[in-house]
C-alpha cells in the first residue's frame, strides 16, 4: 500500500513507534519523522496506525481534583541516555557500548546518543559495524546535525 507525504504511519522496527511519512523515496522506501528524529523505512516496515475506539457513552466532565493523576502513577519515558568515546581505543568503546546499551534497555530507554567524534572515522565504522550485529538494535543513524553522534533505536 503506497503511502502519501503527511500519512499517519507506524513504523514496526522502532517498536511500532507512531510516525509521519515526510519523503516518498524510490523502491518503496520512505522518510518517516518519528518523535524528533527522521529515518529512511521500506514500506513492509510500515502500517496504518489503527482507528481508535469509540465508546458509546457520554463522558462526564471530570472535576480538577478526579483529572489530575497521583503523583506516583504519572508515568514519564526516560530521558535520552548519551554515551561518550571520546579518548578510548576501539576495544575499549565497544565494551562501553555493550555496557550502555545493557543498561539503557533494562532502564526501559528507546534510544540512546553515542559520541564517537567525527576525527578519522575508525570509531564509527566500529561502532556501526557492531551495532548491525546486534538484534536488540532495530535501527541506527548519524545524526544529521552533527555526524560525530550516533543515534541508536531499540527494538
Amino acid at each position: 500500500m503506497p503511502y502519501t507525504v503527511g500519512a499517519p504511519v507506524v513504523v514496526a522496527t522502532l517498536g511500532n513507534k507512531r510516525g509521519e511519512v515526510v519523503e516518498a523515496g524510490r523502491n518503496g522506501r520512505y522518510r518517516v519523522r518519528v518523535e524528533s528524529a527522521t529515518v529512511w523505512c521500506r514500506e513492509a516496515d510500515l502500517a496504518s496506525p489503527p482507528e481508535p475506539a469509540r465508546s458509546k457513552r457520554r463522558r462526564r466532565t471530570p472535576t480538577a481534583a478526579a483529572a489530575a493523576p497521583p503523583a506516583a502513577s504519572v508515568s514519564r519515558s526516560p530521558p535520552a541516555r548519551r554515551l561518550d568515546l571520546h579518548g578510548l581505543r576501539t576495544d575499549e568503546a565497544m565494551a562501553r557500548v555493550d555496557a550502555e546499551l545493557n543498561d539503557a534497555l533494562l532502564g526501559g530507554a528507546d534510544s540512546i546518543a553515542i559520541v564517537h567524534g567525527k576525527g578519522t572515522g575508525t570509531l564509527q565504522k566500529a561502532v556501526h559495524r557492531h551495532l548491525g550485529t546486534l538484534a536488540v538494535v532495530a535501527a541506527f543513524r548519524l545524526d544529521p546535525e552533527n555526524p560525530g553522534v550516533t543515534w541508536v533505536f531499540f527494538a
